[in-house]
């Protein structure tokens, strides 16, 4: 059975606010429905109702239509506005056609006459329980496909969905016989600055780092933390020139931040030294791309850090921005 199943989610059962002026109604429905495994929470109106929904959050709330007070009427509104996802189960003694089509125009999830049988409101609310279930699913899967592509530190993505978005913007660079442009940004002496101000600070400079990027890029751009104190950015349909020019803005938006914030020190600056590449113009598989990109951004560490480079005539240079 559909509520069985949902009984089965002992450590966290479904949540439903049963919500009636007639304290009967309420000792009912909340007998039969615990015996089911779910949790249930009563409500003598629709006022102490919502002061309960605005501290937890309710999977399903059964609510009769006229009450003193708020109506069941008014309570599906603020229940909508609070929650769009919660199932409102309207009940009514003076049900009329017009009056079960008004309230499920108005957004609730079903509609039962008074006085009903215990099976049909039983088999109303496994309904609403499985709907949850299932968007609970959701949920779960949209929130662990965001941890395995999400760095936990700085939020942007991670090194893994680096390596497969690469692969889907190259497909599609081919296909569309467009170019990108391939950034790799390495934040200079870190482990000093580590050393120096501790790991908390270091972490606070990534995650700052990160925060600045995508306030520099196009809501299309591609970020990522490529590993330890490394990012990457793909931006797509650009040029060699537009992500070295990309690349020097956001350089000296970090030359100009005030990292004093962070580590009370008005003598410490955050420099990164970045190689900049473009699709196919300096390589057409992934492998060339990325190496090519790393050595730039290594020439630019030996060669005085805090710089961009990128390769000029099979030679790495260094960006002279006009």
């Amino acid at each position: 059975m559909i509520m069985n199943e949902m009984a089965d989610e002992k450590e966290n059962p479904v949540r439903i606010l049963v919500v009636d002026d007639e304290e009967i109604i309420r000792d009912l429905l909340c007998d039969k429905l615990t015996q089911e495994g779910i949790n249930v929470t009563t409500a003598k109106d629709g006022t102490e109702a919502l002061q309960l929904i605005q501290k937890e959050l309710f999977e399903i709330v059964i609510t009769d239509l006229r009450m003193p007070g708020m109506s069941g009427m008014e309570l599906l509104y603020e229940v909508i506005k609070i929650c769009p996802d919660t199932c409102v189960i309207i009940m009514s003694a003076y049900g009329t056609v017009e009056s079960a089509v008004q309230v499920m125009k108005s957004g609730a999830y079903d509609y039962v006459c008074k006085p009903f049988e215990l099976e049909e409101i039983k088999f109303i609310v496994g309904k609403a329980v499985e709907r949850q279930r299932l968007l609970r699913d959701s949920r779960m899967a949209k929130h662990y496909k965001y941890l395995s592509s999400t760095d936990g530190l700085t939020g942007v993505y991670n090194h893994r969905y680096f390596q497969e978005y690469l692969d889907f913007e190259i497909q599609r660079s081919v296909k569309n016989h467009s170019m990108f442009a391939l950034l790799f940004a390495d934040v200079d002496n870190f482990k000093k600055f580590n050393d120096t101000f501790g790991h908390v600070a270091g972490d606070t400079v990534l995650r700052e780092l990160a925060t600045l990027f995508r306030g520099k890029t196009r809501k299309t751009d591609f970020i990522a933390r490529y590993g330890g104190e490394e990012f990457s950015i793909v931006l797509p349909d650009t040029q060699l020139i537009g992500g070295l020019r990309v690349a020097s803005h956001i350089m000296r938006e970090i030359q100009s931040k005030k990292w004093v914030q962070i580590v009370s020190s008005s003598e410490t600056t955050i420099t990164l030294s970045t190689g900049v590449v473009e699709y196919p113009r300096d390589g057409q598989l992934k492998g060339d791309l990325i190496k090519k990109a790393d050595e730039a951004m290594y020439f630019a560490k030996k060669n005085g850090k805090n710089r961009v480079c990128y390769f000029n005539g099979g030679q790495v240079v260094e960006y002279k921005e006009i």
